[in-house]
């Protein structure tokens, strides 16, 4: 009964020096900051002091709501960021002014070989607009037209 105890204790960072500790919204801040930074998740809990968190914080994502979309958020900025890095780094080279704030040092530091695999697989996760998706062929074209046609025919007042 003890042991469980102590382990229970263990869980929620009660001794350990990079324990997890709760999510306290100090450490929720910082998580999100350093997401915005360098879009790693790792790297945001190690941060934060929340390694530990690493398999729950993905539930999270997928049961808090307003979670996620701080977390959108952050990769949305990390991603736009590190876009104008790559093309600071095209236009100007090595012969640019020094960093000018912490999260433009942290972009500086990822390899230009890093930055391009990553934007280019954010790329191929992106949601497209339906004008970008591929035609519908065949059965999946007509089956989508019958949908259309039959709700223009109820709103007109037929049966649909």
């Amino acid at each position: 009964m003890a042991r469980g105890s102590k382990r229970e204790k263990a869980g929620r960072g009660g001794g350990a020096k990079s324990g997890p500790g709760p999510w306290t919204r100090e450490k929720e801040e910082i998580f999100f900051a350093e997401l915005a930074m360098v879009c790693s998740v790792a790297a945001a809990l190690r941060k934060a002091a929340l390694v530990r968190e690493s398999n729950r914080v993905y539930e999270r994502r997928r049961r808090d709501p307003e979670f996620r979309a701080r977390w959108e958020e952050a990769v949305a900025e990390s991603y736009a960021m590190l876009e104008l890095e790559m093309l600071e780094r095209a236009r100007y080279g090595d012969d640019r002014p020094p960093p000018q704030t912490a999260a433009e040092a942290r972009q500086r530091e990822i390899p230009t070989k890093l930055a391009m695999q990553l934007l280019r697989q954010h790329d191929r996760t992106r949601i497209r607009p339906a004008s970008f998706q591929r035609p519908l062929r065949g059965h999946k074209l007509r089956d989508e037209l019958e949908k259309r046609l039959a709700e223009i025919n109820r709103r007109l007042g037929g049966a649909g």
